[in-house]
């Protein structure tokens, strides 16, 4: 039977429209697929009652080893590049848990590979005691931050994810031991042994600068989100949280020193360039630092 030239016309408007759409899907996943794998923690989805079964594994395997037989693994697992899809260490972004400036930023792209913005490494000095975590807060717990890298990231993570949990569970109770266990190191602030200008710098912490607004605390941050309005990097847009809009997590300011580059897209090569901004640029300027102001902030901060 033949078909009238109207309706042929209509089922193949059909047709492509239905093809036009399935190529719509395809390419919004995979960018969305592409921009996972290039992200060792973003969040890979699972299905409720799978989550939930690895988070509940992964507590009974944090109280079935002792902490410190937990701990040394996890540093080993920490350090493994044998591991990860791209042969990519935990301790190649954060080394000794803080980060490493040899690594700089690191670059998220869609799926023909185009930068679409980056993100500096967070330093890990009492993560355990950093909640939410990412740079956009979209984590509300360190454990559920290892499971997503190992699900994500390893080599058999998203396999055994789905047919060995016990497996993702042991791994990730002993990185969580691990993460959990960085500390800062013993520093001049420590030791009561600041220079003259890191002790001026601590009093402007507190006082004129405002620091201590968002960074307060045994950890140096409130756990918040904030907009502060960081300058985007040439050609990078990154639009941070939605709620609040264009916020970032703040980070601590324990170690700091080590933490260059400085913001969530390594736009402010030191410290520095990082008060200078809150003097000058930032959502709480101006703050009408002097020039040795500003010397003695960098000061107080190089001490932490």
């Amino acid at each position: 039977m033949t078909l009238p030239r109207s309706r042929m016309r209509v089922m193949l408007m059909l047709v492509a429209l239905a093809a036009a759409t399935l190529v719509v899907i395809k390419l919004a996943t995979t960018d969305d697929s592409a921009i996972a794998k290039r992200d060792p923690h973003a969040d890979p989805h699972l299905p409720a009652a799978q989550e939930h079964r690895l988070l509940a594994a992964t507590d009974a395997a944090s109280t079935a080893t002792s902490k410190a037989e937990l701990v040394s693994k996890g540093r080993s697992l920490f350090n493994d590049s044998s591991l990860a899809r791209r042969g990519e260490a935990c301790g190649g972004c954060h080394t000794f848990g803080t980060t490493n400036a040899n690594q700089g930023t690191i670059p998220h792209s869609d799926s023909s590979g185009k930068v679409l913005f980056g993100r500096d490494p967070p330093n890990l000095v009492g993560a355990a005691k950093t909640a939410p975590y990412g740079w956009t807060g979209n984590t509300a717990t360190l454990k559920q931050m290892v499971v997503n890298t190992i699900v994500g990231h390893f080599k058999a993570g998203a396999a055994n994810a789905k047919d060995h949990p016990d497996v993702v569970a042991d791994q990730a109770a002993a990185l969580l031991a691990y993460v959990s266990s960085i500390r800062p190191p013993t520093t001049s602030f420590d030791q009561g042994t600041m220079s003259p200008a890191a002790i001026r710098g601590e009093v402007l912490f507190q006082g004129k600068g405002a620091c201590i607004g968002c960074h307060g605390g045994p950890q140096f941050t409130d756990n918040g989100m904030h907009n502060t309005f960081v300058p985007n990097r040439d050609g990078w847009d990154d639009p941070g949280a939605t709620a609040p809009a264009h916020a970032f997590n703040t980070p601590t300011l324990r170690d700091v020193p080590k933490s260059a580059p400085y913001m969530h897209n390594g736009v402010f090569k030191d410290l520095r360039e990082v008060v200078e901004f809150y003097n000058a640029r930032s959502s709480i300027s101006p703050l009408n630092l002097t020039p040795q102001e500003v010397d003695d902030l960098v000061a107080y901060m190089e001490a932490l």
